[in-house]
């Protein structure tokens, strides 16, 4: 049967075909792409088991927050002097800048499980005693105690949260989990001065060791026991591989650049207020808003981690941006209004959250062994205690120095600068391997 050559009008009615069904299956992958994507998020099961192990972090970290608002009411009470007062803000942190990665070391031999519940444990008598201490001294070595409990608590959490949550997930809770610091403090702060009001800051105390007890009770019921390793660990030899890992290194010494600034930072609001005559239940409000933009930031990270955005990029647009508030803040402080310096310090919080999830995620993935994790986790917060430590003393010995905030403004975007470049050869090693 002889074909016919086909008209004008067939040829254009048959490219057109062609042209709609290429249409639909293009439109076809790229609504089932979507789907994928949505269906990946949906996953996220947010009130798994291992949502207690977060909270407890969260918890945790509201011990650490609750006192700061009580000072000046202890002042008070007890005549404590500034140089105690001190001290007792500082002790939380002079535990972890001298056992964390030791601590860190010995969690696989005791248990995850173990470690939360200890820490708890320790919190929860820290508080309940704290509540009727009268002595200035019995507060201090409590506190000591309660160094102890936090580290144990945020030491073990990211090894045992991988555990529990399948792979896809991880990204998006170790988000949550990165912001147990900033919403704890916050939480802390925002409620602590409303209930010195109401019952007093032993009642406060007090309040905290129900709320920790009743979360050890949740993780001892509904939390697993993890898989304990198999292999034989040998704590001086985990200690050994840590210090001799350098992309370990680099997640420490890159938190701990950004860990001490915002410490830092946040720590100068009260001049700030006191500059600008701001009442002090609004200073508590906006203080609490500062560390939660901090927990809101790491959240906001780990969901972009999970959709697939590059750590690098991340952590490297965090510090970009903290170098530039950091520089506005301290060079321009004299001549910017209140509204704008808060911009700067809420914005320095919000976008260091980037860099605090990158680092506990990837913390996962570059540790020597899976057994090194908590080690590794104990190295970073040695770090970041450390830099917590020494550099508000620095920023006030170069003001005394100088008479002069400017030079402040220099060193801290160095550090930030110094962050960006061992985020840059942490992911070129990665690349190169």
């Amino acid at each position: 049967m002889n074909h016919l050559p086909a008209t004008p009008f067939i040829q254009e009615k048959h490219k057109m075909r062609c042209f709609f069904n290429k249409w639909q299956l293009l439109n076809l992958i790229s609504s089932s792409h979507k789907i994928e994507v949505s269906k990946g998020m949906s996953k996220v099961q947010w009130f798994s088991r291992d949502i207690w192990i977060i909270c407890a972090g969260f918890v945790a970290a509201m011990h650490v927050g609750k006192l700061p608002p009580a000072v000046p009411v202890l002042q008070q009470e007890l005549g404590i002097g500034l140089v105690q007062a001190g001290l007792l803000l500082s002790l939380v942190q002079g535990a972890g800048m001298l056992f964390a990665l030791t601590l860190g070391s010995y969690v696989e031999k005791i248990g995850l499980k173990r470690c939360v519940l200890l820490g708890l444990g320790l919190l929860s008598a820290a508080s309940l005693l704290g509540g009727f201490s009268q002595s200035v001294s019995s507060l201090l070595l409590l506190r000591v105690v309660e160094g102890f409990g936090f580290l144990l608590v945020t030491l073990s959490g990211p090894a045992y949260i991988r555990q529990l949550v399948p792979a896809e997930e991880i990204s998006a809770k170790m988000g949550l989990w990165s912001a147990y610091m900033g919403g704890g403090m916050g939480i802390s702060l925002l409620l602590t001065p409303w209930l010195i009001t109401m019952m007093g800051w032993q009642g406060v105390w007090l309040t905290l060791t129900l709320l920790t007890l009743s979360l050890f009770a949740l993780v001892a019921t509904r939390v697993p026991k993890p898989q304990q390793s198999t292999q034989k660990i040998e704590v001086f030899q985990l200690i050994k591989t840590t210090l001799k890992h350098p992309p370990a290194w680099m997640l420490a010494l890159m938190f701990g650049t950004y860990a001490g600034q915002w410490f830092s930072l946040v720590g100068f609001l009260p001049t700030i207020y006191q500059q600008n005559e701001i009442s002090l239940t609004l200073a508590g409000a906006l203080t609490a808003s500062v560390a939660i933009a901090n927990a809101v930031g790491t959240f906001a990270c780990g969901i972009m981690l999970q959709r697939g955005l590059l750590p690098k990029t991340l952590v490297q647009t965090g510090f970009i941006i903290l170098m530039l508030c950091a520089l506005s803040f301290y060079i321009f402080q004299a001549q910017l209004p209140f509204l704008l310096q808060f911009a700067c310090v809420f914005s320095f919080s919000l976008f260091g959250g980037l860099v605090a999830a990158v680092v506990f995620a990837q913390a996962l993935r570059f540790a020597p062994s899976p057994v090194a994790i908590s080690a590794t986790i104990g190295m970073i917060l040695q770090c970041s205690a450390t830099s917590q430590f020494l550099l508000p003393p620095a920023i006030a010995a170069i003001v005394f120095a100088t008479g002069d905030w400017f030079w402040v403004g220099i060193v801290m975007a160095a550090f930030s600068a110094m962050g960006w470049l061992l985020c840059q050869k942490l992911f070129q090693a990665d690349v190169r391997a």
